[in-house]
């Protein structure tokens, strides 16, 4: 499989639609020009990287499309029939517009008249169907494209091009991932530039993810001194014989935001108030854990907008590194220069610079902890939207960032759907009677009195169920999965089904949607993240449910008896008919009629071959006589057809007994006549080249008109051993 991205800026945008000619490909034209369904927001880019090699840029495509997404404004209610498209390209092949942007190229050749192509995309509600399991740090980008054919396996390679959204590509790269048609297991495809572009000759499903970019470099026992690509103000010192053997470490930068620094300091003021700036997390990761014999140089950047002018004037800036029992503070003697701090170390690990407030430092581990468990978190919201029809009643239960919460309601408001919110869910404690001695009372924290919010990161799963006077419909995907599961880089996290009473009760119904979170371990935020959706429908409502309408009967209509005597005809006198006159021929002699009944053609006689000598025969003699090319001289074929056979079988990996069927095969159609003669023929080279019994078989076989089988074969070699 072969993969090309364009450089340009992350993202993409999303239109669904039908097949595109290669002028709506360029870079000056417009993304709508293809004929679609959808909505586009095209960014067209052409900035090509310094770093790009020249066999990348001879490489790029045309079209140097990459664009920002908006959510689909598509009707809730619909069903997702414009995420999947149907082609049928024909010999001469195409470019074709596939949903949400996507784009697909069918070489010359590969179809026929009636074979196809189609391409879905999983619907948000059923994109748990296909989506890959990922390890914490990889996240999707895209959404799942499938991609199925009537032509399998593919001849040639078809090229598609799959979009995504947008991300940070400072510190995070992009990879592909695709599960081939019939398979299980997700392969990886790394990338290297942003326009994803795929050239397969197997179908199946692809998403897009991300994972932290990595850079790698060697530690040997003579010492090291290594500056990172990724950031000029990261460097690693390691002075001969500190290492005892050689090793790989691998730099990974996990930035933090102004946004999670106000967060934590709004939800944590206690351990984050003497903190005021703080640089992104770097990781310095050995492929094993080792302890340095002698002290390793560490350089690392400055928080942002902070300078050191005078080094005798900041204490204030720490360096904190990550160890078996928490944060610490490195306790070694800086170094500074107007942008980074080195330090001394024993070991590499994850490490953090901060700016705190005049002598404060040792109260930066608290802070650093918990700015740490904050990168990919942000408050969030859970919440329910029905849509009561007189019939039906819509549910779609969604996960999204709080700051979409106003936009979200009104959006879904207009398409006429209600919103419930969540009711945090939590656990009563019991009443402890027991007499206990009095103890020292604990000091609270101000931290401690301050409720932890719901906040929701990428991954992050819950188990639903409806209870009380509600139900879900038997027919929706409910009954085969019970998760919810937030995609942060995607713009929609849902799922949709049909809900109804449980009783046919016309009363006021109270139902409920219980959320408990999984693989969630800390006990304050899995309380935080378990909660309830109340959802209360009034009486009217549910009494229009059960309404049953009175179809009005139609009124009969008397039908009135015809008039059978308009319908009669007058009674038509006719004579009676007189019989034909029949002429009479005088029969012809018998010699007219032999002259004309002979042909002048003469008879075919179609002449059967011997079955000592049928492709079964010949399939079964080759297995005892290996020596084709022997066989082959002896048969007076031409050394052309010989050489020919023999390097056709080199080439191919043929064994020695597919040479001997071949030759045969050759032998046999060159025959005019397939009877006595040629089995005499062939009787007489396999004595020639010394198989004797061999010869015998194919001469008894064509006297008792048998076919050659591994049985007689072996009773007729019995009979020539006894004799």
């Amino acid at each position: 499989m072969r993969i090309e991205k364009q450089h340009s800026t992350w993202g993409f945008s999303l239109e669904g639609g039908d097949k595109c000619n290669k002028d709506d490909m360029n870079e000056d034209d417009n993304a709508g020009d293809c004929k679609t369904s959808g909505t586009v927001t095209p960014v067209w880019e052409t900035t090509t990287p310094p770093e790009i090699d020249s066999n990348m840029k001879n490489k790029q495509i045309s079209n140097s499309w990459s664009v920002g997404i908006n959510s689909t404004q598509k009707d809730m209610l619909d069903d997702d029939a414009h995420l999947k498209v149907s082609y049928s390209p024909g010999k001469k092949g195409g470019n074709f517009g596939l949903p949400l942007g996507a784009k697909l190229t069918v070489p010359e050749g590969l179809f026929g008249k009636k074979d196809s192509i189609s391409c879905q995309v999983a619907p948000p509600s059923q994109r748990w169907r296909h989506s890959p399991v990922l390890p914490y740090y990889e996240h999707l980008t895209s959404e799942i494209f499938i991609l199925n054919s009537t032509v399998h396996p593919l001849k040639k390679s078809v090229i598609v091009r799959i979009p995504y959204y947008q991300i940070d590509s400072e510190h995070n790269e992009i990879n592909v991932k695709g599960k081939w048609k019939d398979e299980e297991e997700w392969v990886n495809s790394d990338t290297s530039s942003p326009c994803i572009e795929l050239e397969i000759d197997r179908l199946g499903v692809f998403v897009v993810t991300f994972t932290p970019k990595k850079e790698t470099f060697k530690v040997t026992t003579q010492g090291c001194l290594y500056n990172a690509h990724m950031s000029k103000y990261i460097s690693v010192r390691v002075p001969k014989k500190a290492a005892e053997k050689n090793f790989q470490c691998a730099i990974q930068i996990t930035p933090i935001t102004e946004e999670k620094v106000k967060l934590a300091k709004e939800f944590y003021p206690f351990e984050t108030s003497e903190l005021e700036n703080v640089s992104e997390i770097i990781d310095l990761i050995p492929n094993f854990q080792c302890t340095f014999r002698r002290a390793v140089s560490v350089k690392l950047p400055l928080p942002a907008n902070v300078e050191v002018e005078n080094e005798s004037a900041n204490t204030d800036i720490a360096v904190l590194a990550k160890l078996e029992s928490g944060w610490e503070l490195v306790d070694t003697k800086y170094r500074f220069t107007r942008t980074t701090v080195t330090c001394d170390v024993k070991s590499l690990t994850r490490f953090c610079v901060v700016k705190s407030k005049p002598d404060r430092k040792k109260r930066m581990a608290a802070a650093v902890s918990i700015l740490e468990g904050r990168c990919e978190m942000e408050k969030g919201e859970v919440m329910a939207f029905i849509n009561f029809q007189e019939k039906t009643w819509f549910l779609v239960l969604e996960c999204f960032p709080k700051n979409k919460l106003d936009s979200k309601i009104a959006e879904m408001k207009e398409k006429g759907f209600r919103h419930f919110k969540k009711e945090i869910s939590k656990p009563e404690e019991p009443v402890d009677n027991k007499q206990h001695f009095r103890r020292p009372p604990t000091i609270k924290t101000k931290s401690q009195n301050v409720p932890v919010e719901f906040e929701i990161f990428d991954g992050l799963k819950w188990t639903f169920n409806v209870s009380d006077d509600l139900k879900a419909n038997l027919d929706s995907d409910y009954m085969e999965n019970k998760d919810l599961q937030y995609y942060k880089h995607l713009p929609e996290s849902l799922r949709k089904f049909v809900i109804e009473p449980k009783t046919t009760e016309e009363r006021t119904l109270i139902g409920a949607i219980n959320l408990t979170p999984v693989g969630i371990n800390d006990q304050k935020v899995r309380e935080a993240s378990t909660m309830a959706l109340r959802i209360e429908v009034d009486e009217e409502t549910v009494k229009a449910y059960f309404h049953e309408e009175v179809i009005p009967e139609e009124p009969e209509v008397k039908k009135e008896k015809p008039n059978l005597d308009l319908l009669r005809t007058p009674e038509i006198k006719v004579d009676k008919p007189t019989t034909p006159f029949t002429p009479k021929f005088k029969p012809l002699p018998a010699s007219v009629m032999e002259r004309l009944m002979r042909t002048s053609r003469p008879q075919i006689i179609i002449e059967r071959e011997s079955k000592a000598i049928t492709g079964k025969s010949l399939r079964n003699l080759s297995k005892y006589v290996p020596e084709g090319l022997t066989l082959a001289v002896h048969l007076d074929l031409p050394d052309s057809t010989i050489t020919g056979i023999g390097f056709d079988a080199i080439s191919n990996g043929l064994s020695m007994a597919d040479v001997t069927y071949k030759i045969l095969l050759y032998w046999k159609r060159t025959r005019k006549d397939k009877k006595d003669l040629a089995v005499e023929m062939l009787a007489d080279a396999l004595r020639e080249m010394g198989r004797v019994e061999a010869a015998h078989v194919v001469q008894e076989c064509h006297k008792n008109s048998k076919e050659v089988t591994p049985e007689i074969y072996s009773e007729l070699l019995s009979k020539m051993a006894l004799s």
